[in-house]
């Protein structure tokens, strides 16, 4: 049977959290419809063992991949590579999806041509419950849209993503090796080639968040402060040059998903400890932003935190 929808799990050091992922997608009715990548990216723990089991059982559909220690970008670049399904969406190995909505969708993507499809996700707090993230997206259930009608619409994280596997392939490049925060630039990537994008109103994709471990854990932002900077300027260049041969129906969509992740960003490095060094290495990279990239400088206003800080000519810095 034709795979409808791929779906890749970056999966490392999650023994704790493997079995639940992997038991949100199987569901008899569409089992033979999805296909599983569970990508062992050089870990230490059980996490290949269980997906090892779990491919025993259901050996047509998941497939445990062992690797060399590469980071999140490395599992996202072998997993394109292998596709096969229709359409294509990440999957954290500490996150689920919401099974009793994902045959709806794997029906929706059988029967569209979108090239996209936009589904609501919930943000799960360890121990304290969940809410929707992207409430917006109910009344816009069943619409399908050309991508500069959806610019009108908020913009969303991978998280919220599916792509069609063929306009992923097309448009991808190898995401660097041992960084954090590359799904951002897998998400630019494919919007780039995106005509059309359908939104599905139900709760698919479960974030679990407040985890030490996890890539917006203050510890992680701390250690890893610089790959933000870093992965937001990849965007912005590759942005820019998008802006100079790429499809002009495409642009304001992409700005304005460029301008939320460098916003983003800047909030992050807010929480790293209040000292003149670190405002200093905000304001350096603000100059830096507004004069190599200014459209995403301007588009970026939108952001309320940020908004506030610039108006304050930074004087907000330390109660933000």
């Amino acid at each position: 049977m034709e795979k409808v929808l791929t779906v890749s799990i970056a999966a490392y050091n999650v023994e704790k959290y493997i079995s639940q992922s992997l038991d949100s997608l199987l569901i008899p009715e569409v089992i033979d419809k999805i296909e599983i990548f569970v990508i062992d990216d050089g870990g230490n723990d059980d996490t290949l063992s269980i997906a090892e089991k779990y491919a025993e059982k259901y050996p047509d559909t998941i497939i445990p991949v062992h690797k060399e220690n590469g980071g999140y970008g490395s599992t996202v670049t072998w997993s394109v590579e292998h596709a096969n399904g229709k359409y294509f969406k990440l999957l954290d190995g500490d996150d689920w999806f919401t099974t009793k909505n994902l045959p709806m969708l794997i029906r929706r993507m059988e029967n569209s041509d979108a090239d996209a499809f936009v589904t609501n996700t919930a943000q799960v707090v360890e121990k304290e419950g969940s809410h929707d993230m992207y409430d917006f997206i109910r009344p816009l259930d069943g619409k399908k849209m050309f991508i500069n009608e959806a610019e009108n619409n908020p913009v969303v994280a991978m998280w919220a993503y599916a792509f069609k596997t063929a306009i992923v392939k097309e448009n991808f490049r190898p995401l660097p090796l041992h960084m954090l925060y590359t799904d951002q630039l897998f998400v630019m990537y494919s919007l780039s080639g995106v005509k059309t994008i359908e939104y599905f109103g139900e709760v698919i994709y479960n974030w679990r968040i407040g985890r030490n471990e996890q890539s917006n854990n203050v510890n992680s932002i701390h250690k890893h402060y610089q790959e933000i900077i870093d992965v937001s300027d990849m965007i912005n260049t590759f942005f820019a040059k998008f802006k100079t041969i790429g499809n002009a129906r495409n642009q304001k969509y992409m700005l304005k998903r460029a301008a939320a992740y460098y916003s983003n960003s800047i909030v992050m490095l807010l929480k790293l400890e209040k000292n003149n060094d670190n405002k200093k290495l905000i304001i350096d990279w603000e100059k830096k932003t507004k004069e190599t990239f200014p459209d995403i400088y301007e588009a970026s206003f939108a952001a309320k935190k940020l908004s506030l800080l610039r108006k304050s000519n930074y004087l907000a810095y330390k109660v933000i």
